[in-house]
């Protein structure tokens, strides 16, 4: 039998190589030797091995135990012999490898304790390491943090660098649309617009695009303002559609709220308008404001209805405050009127207030078809200023009279070529016949000639027939009366100024005559010629003036002076009858007595003088 291992020689001892033993040499060196049986050069056995290969070394010595097993007695009895003679021709081996090759072990104990000074170092350094090992993971997982965060921007970067050309056009999306805005270019602004807001809908996250979005709402608020501003211009039809349009695609507004600017738009436009105007004349101003509200007031209401003109408009105009454009309409319409009340009365000529009410008739007429007739409201408003002027202009009159009546000095004035004519040809009272004068006259509305004897008369006519001049180019009919009454009015006061001018004053007898005069050519004339020319204004409404009663006090005062006068020539006549009898009968005895008593001619008779003379009293 043979050991594990054996070459098979025969010599039944293992085969050492020189290097496969060393002892005296490492104990020399004060190392303690290892043990290394070889085979062919391979260790056969060596602790260390066992320890770190045990798996391959159990494996050996079960073989080596079932080898044994397998011999036999004799051979089982000489093992123990071959092992020792095994390991003493092994000990010899180191002993001589020792010696012979003592410089290799001492290079290599030199060396193995350099490695072990080296590998206490090293292990030194390696719990060093383990103790900063966590600090240096925390590190690398910051590095790697780090890293990835730059590693994003770097990708972010790249990916920039690719959409350089795309990313600037997006840029430039806000200054375009500037641009568009303010050239004016509405339909291609409101499209980048709308890209925009796709762009944030889909990428709302992106910082980039947020400041688009600013960007872009920024510039529409501008649009919106640009447009707003357009709707307070002059601005027709076919652009306001424009303008509506684009502010509902801006969607600033509700359907509600839209109408309600459009209308605020168009209302400052036209107050603005209305500002404009000059008010220093009155007449221009109310001519020009009527122009204003009939063209500009009716464009408003078509544009509105043209724009808004849906089935909420419709049930909007026919609710009960008559919807929203009414309601504005309805509050331009009462600033109208108020600046009528305020500014009518500034007219003081009938012929400029007929002309207003002229253009606000036909303002009228023209709103009238979208249903804002508003002419049933201007009657009372001309009536007042009407009324006014003509209370005014008789007012003046009656003024004016009495004071020339209190200057007035009673002087014969030369009469009228017609008059002097009259006088040639007519009647033995000189032709002073004034209410044949006034009768005559009535029929073509010329002043009577004979109020030119009398200045303060004639002047007096000359103010009524002014406030009637100016009265007829606008007579309204419900006027009549109240006109009439002060026409009344004027005639009363100028009577009483007359009856109290001579109950105050001390005229000589020709003054008297004069005034007597004056005062018929008022009863008789001047009152009967007012009415009818206040008839000629108001047909049939001539009896409104009741001549009789305004004439009263003068028919009164005219009675007594002719009762007086009538009474003083009787007890004139009465006193100088008996003289005037005695001249005429010596006057015909005489005559008598100078005829011949041949003439053969009858003897006339003596009149008789008259008896019972009545004499009226004076009251």
């Amino acid at each position: 039998m043979e050991l594990p291992g054996r070459t098979g020689s025969g010599s039944g001892q293992l085969p050492l190589s020189p290097h496969s033993l060393s002892y005296a040499g490492l104990k020399g060196h004060g190392l303690t030797p290892t043990y290394t049986a070889s085979y062919g050069g391979q260790a056969a056995f060596s602790p260390r091995q066992y320890s770190q290969e045990p798996s391959s070394q159990r494996q050996q010595e079960d073989a080596y135990f079932t080898e044994l097993l397998s011999y036999s007695l004799e051979r089982l009895s000489k093992e123990p012999e071959l092992l020792k003679a095994d390991q003493d021709q092994i000990r010899r081996q180191k002993q001589e490898s020792a010696v012979t090759h003592y410089r290799a072990f001492i290079n290599t104990a030199s060396c193995l304790k350099v490695i072990r000074d080296d590998m206490q170092g090293v292990a030194q350094h390696v719990d060093s390491l383990l103790e900063d090992m966590p600090s240096l993971s925390s590190v690398c997982d910051q590095f790697s943090q780090g890293a990835s965060t730059f590693m994003a921007k770097r990708t972010q970067n790249k990916q920039l660098q690719s959409n350089h050309s795309t990313l600037l056009e997006l840029l430039e999306v806000p200054q375009l649309m500037d641009t568009c805005v303010r050239n004016g270019n509405y339909d291609d602004a409101l499209d980048l617009r709308a890209f925009v807001g796709k762009l944030a809908f889909m990428h709302a996250d992106l910082a980039v695009v947020q400041g688009l979005v600013a960007e872009v709402d920024a510039t529409s608020q501008a649009m919106l303002q640009q447009l707003l501003q357009k709707l307070r211009g002059s601005i027709q039809l076919p652009e306001c559609l424009r303008v509506i349009g684009y502010l509902r695609r801006l969607s600033a507004f509700s359907e509600q709220d839209l109408r309600l600017r459009f209308l605020q738009c168009r209302e400052e436009w036209l107050a603005e308008m209305v500002d404009d105007l000059d008010e220093s004349h009155a007449y221009e101003y109310l001519k020009r404001l009527t122009d204003v509200y009939r063209l500009h007031l009716f464009d408003v209401v078509m544009q509105y209805r043209a724009i808004f003109s849906d089935d909420s408009s419709n049930q909007e105009q026919q609710s009960s405050d008559g919807g929203l454009v009414y309601s504005w309409a309805e509050h331009r319409v009462c600033l109208y009127l108020a600046a009528l009340r305020r500014h009518l009365p500034r007219i003081s000529e009938g012929g400029s207030l007929s002309s207003v009410l002229e253009h606000c008739m036909y303002c009228g007429m023209s709103l009238a078809r979208v249903g804002l007739d508003f002419r049933g409201l201007l009657p009372p408003i001309f009536e007042a200023c009407v009324l006014s002027v003509f209370a005014k202009a008789a007012g003046s009159a009656v003024e004016t009279f009495s004071m020339v009546l209190e200057m007035h000095k009673w002087v014969a004035m030369p009469a009228m070529s017609a008059r002097s004519q009259a006088r040639r040809t007519g009647s033995g009272d000189g032709g002073a016949n004034p209410k044949a004068d006034a009768a005559s006259l009535a029929d073509d509305a010329a002043p009577p000639y004979v109020l030119m004897e009398h200045v303060p008369l004639a002047i007096f006519t000359n103010g009524l027939l002014s406030a009637f001049n100016e009265l007829r180019h606008c007579a309204p009919l419900s006027l009549c009366e109240p006109i009439g009454l002060l026409v009344q009015e004027a005639l009363e006061r100028v009577v009483a100024a007359m009856a109290h001018y001579s109950a105050t004053r001390m005229l000589e007898e020709p003054e008297r005559a004069l005034f007597d005069a004056a005062c018929k050519a008022v009863a008789k004339v001047v009152c009967p010629y007012i009415a009818a020319c206040f008839g000629r204004i108001y047909p049939g409404s001539a009896q409104l003036i009741d001549v009789a009663r305004a004439a009263q006090p003068l028919n009164q005062l005219l009675e007594e002076r002719e009762r007086l006068e009538a009474a003083s020539q009787a007890a004139k006549a009465a006193a100088e009858t008996p003289a005037r009898i005695a001249r005429t009968s010596s006057a015909k005895a005489g005559a008598l007595r100078r005829q011949p008593s041949s003439s053969g001619g009858s003897m006339p008779s003596v009149p008789r003088p008259p008896t019972g003379l009545m004499v009226p009293l004076a009251h």
